[in-house]
């Protein structure tokens, strides 16, 4: 066979430009997955730049971890509706990483955001603030006795989370009706609650807008009820009234701080119109 140097390139040649290594293409040959389209009498391999978009598909079904002997396969008995196929399968698969991969983001940046966030608050200050409503996906709380009872009240919510395949990106918040704190009685949480979409079927709970009293927790949770009486005392002092639920949110937690003593806990509660 003539070889025409204008159409075929060596195994080097080849391999520089699909960006790969002539070892990968000799493991392919081996397989008898992508084969030279000319093997000289010295040895020498030439592909065709016809095969340019063999190796790309080849490449793209590798990036999405399918096997090379179900390549092979496919090459092996490749059609139009083969390949209609196959790449309706793959993306199906690959739509659904997406969906994942955003979901990671999300999770990340909201993440990010909340941390740069609490690197620039004053904990020692008693603020009043403006919300927005927010929908939210609440569970009840197990009584507190002691850490198992926390720990059961965490496993039912994300249990009902995972149920219902409700994408919460946030961290599990609690909550604790301010009648019963108010009314001084042993220390509890009413809810545990996740924030989810307004278009979210599952909301069962909504946050109402309004004007709310907000202060920090940074010595831990077996003090936590300190910043509550704080809140309390400042309420009265100014004559604010409080109503409705205390809410909790762990803004820095292990990823950013050591241990559970260091984590920087807001919390915050309605307040009437002053």
């Amino acid at each position: 066979m003539k070889i025409n140097f204008q159409t075929q390139l060596t195994s080097g040649q080849f391999a520089k430009l699909m960006g790969t290594s002539k070892d990968t293409l000799f493991h392919y040959d081996r397989l008898g997955i992508l084969s030279p389209e000319f093997k000289a009498e010295n040895g020498y391999r030439y592909y065709s730049i016809n095969q340019f978009d063999v190796f790309k598909v080849i490449s793209i079904l590798k990036d999405l971890e399918m096997p090379l002997n179900e390549i092979k396969e496919y090459l092996n008995k490749r059609s139009p509706h083969e390949l209609i196929a196959l790449l309706d399968k793959e993306e199906a698969i690959l739509n659904e990483k997406i969906k994942k991969l955003q979901k990671m983001k999300s999770i990340i940046s909201e993440k990010k955001r909340i941390t740069k966030a609490a690197t620039e608050i004053n904990p020692i200050d008693i603020t009043i603030e403006e919300n927005d409503e927010e929908f939210l996906i609440i569970t009840e709380a197990d009584p507190f006795t002691n850490v198992k009872s926390i720990y059961h009240s965490m496993i039912k919510h994300q249990n009902y989370l995972y149920l219902n395949s409700i994408d919460a990106s946030h961290k599990i918040g609690w909550m604790r009706d301010t009648k019963r704190v108010l009314a001084n009685e042993t220390f509890n949480y009413d809810y545990l609650y996740s924030r989810v979409s307004e278009q979210s079927n599952y909301s069962n709970f909504k946050r109402e807008k309004g004007t709310y009293l907000t202060a920090y927790h940074t010595e831990g949770y077996s003090s936590v009820s300190d910043t509550y009486d704080r809140i309390i005392k400042y309420a009265n002092d100014k004559r604010i009234e409080i109503k409705g639920f205390f809410y909790e949110d762990v803004l820095l937690d292990d990823l950013s701080v050591r241990g559970y003593e260091e984590y920087l806990i807001k919390i915050s509660v309605r307040i009437s119109k002053m």
